[in-house]
Parts: C-alpha cells; structure tokens; sequence
C-alpha cells in the first residue's frame, strides 16, 4: 500500500514539475479548452447580413425614444433654463452655485464669445457691430443689456437665447457647455446691474479706490 501512495505521490509531483517548467513560454499553437464553453459561439458584426431579420441587416436600429446611459439630461432647469411649470427660471441651477469663480468663468467666456457683438460691457458696440460692419453681415444691430425689456428678462431667458440662438445670432450650444452658458448668463445679470448701481452699493472697501480714481 505505501509504495502504490508513493507512486502516486511521484506522479503527480513530476506533472508539477513538468507543468511549472512550460510557464512563460511561447507557442504558436492553439491553448488547449477542455470546456469550451461560450468562448466559440456565432456571431454577426454590424456590417453584415443576417436573413432572420426582414431587413437582413445583422446591426440592428435603436428603439424609438433610447438615450445613452448619461445623457438623459432630465434637469430641465439645468439644461433648458425651464422650471416645473415650462416657464423660464430666474436663478442659477442648484448644482451650479454663485460663487467668484463661477463669475470670473463667465466673464472669460463673455469676453470669448459674446464681446465681439455685445461690447465688454454689454452694450452692444462690438467691434463687429461697428460702422461699416454691420452691412456685412450683420443686419441687426446686437441689443444692450441695458435696455430695460432685457434687464427685466430671467436668467433662464439668456441661458435659452445662448443655447438656442435669437433672431440671426446662432446658437452657440455646440461650442459652449451647459455649465458655461450659466456662467454667461450670470456675467450678464452683472454687467446689467453693474449699470444701475448706486454709489452706496460700492463695498467701503472699495469706495475710497473710487474716489480717487484708483479702482481698477
């Protein structure tokens, strides 16, 4: 009995060993799949025909109404400036709060896309709504954000213009994010009251670089 066990034993050692001594190398050969499970199985690639369907495409068309995981944007008030009620808010989103960085992100984004019509301070005298300009292209001279129909608009109402564009202004939703259209539309609502402020809204801090003409 203890030399059959010690026959085994030797037997199985050796298939270790012989095991251990084929690790890291190289073979031309197929691996070899005791069980091949799903690893072998027909398949069709989008490209090809496939009789079953009536259509003997094998790629098939996406359900009607599908969205890609991600890309449901159900937050209306993010992503269209609307609030429960389809009208348009007058507040920045909640996932978007007020903060410096926020405004200083839109006032770059401003000067990027917005300035070249509006002018820095919204006005509306960009350069490309100069004399001569606007005969080129331009046939309507950009509004300024002074004009007391717009200043009286909500935030939504620039965030939806700027997705969406207004009478021959394009919309500019494919080259500025939905984030950045928030902080424009929160710039703007700066430069508007910028324009309407009164001398005691100047922080104190800030008053006596004023009076003697030092404010940046």
């Amino acid at each position: 009995m203890t030399t059959r066990y010690t026959t085994v034993a030797v037997g199985l050692l050796a298939t270790l060993a012989l095991s251990a001594g084929c690790r890291g190398n190289k073979s031309s050969d197929p691996p070899i799949h005791p069980n091949w499970n799903m690893d072998d199985q027909q398949y069709f690639q989008p490209q090809e025909d496939n009789d079953w369907f009536p259509d003997h495409r094998a790629q098939r068309p996406l359900v009607a109404g599908t969205v890609a995981r991600g890309l449901l944007k159900a937050d209306d008030h993010l992503y269209r400036g609307r609030g429960p009620d389809g009208r348009l808010v007058d507040a920045l989103p909640p996932s978007l709060p007020l903060t410096q960085a926020l405004l200083d992100r839109g006032e770059a984004r401003y000067d990027i896309y917005c300035a070249p019509c509006h002018e820095k301070s919204g006005h509306g005298n960009g350069i490309i709504a100069q004399p001569g300009r606007i005969a080129a292209g331009l046939l309507v001279k950009p509004p300024s954000y002074t004009d007391p129909r717009l200043a009286a608009m909500p935030l939504g109402y620039f965030f939806d213009v700027i997705t969406h564009g207004k009478n021959t202004m394009r919309p500019y939703a494919a080259q500025i994010p939905v984030e950045d259209r928030w902080a424009i539309a929160a710039w703007v609502r700066v430069l508007q009251v910028s324009q309407r402020a009164a001398i005691g809204d100047v922080p104190a801090d800030k008053l006596d670089q004023l009076k003697s003409g030092g404010a940046q």
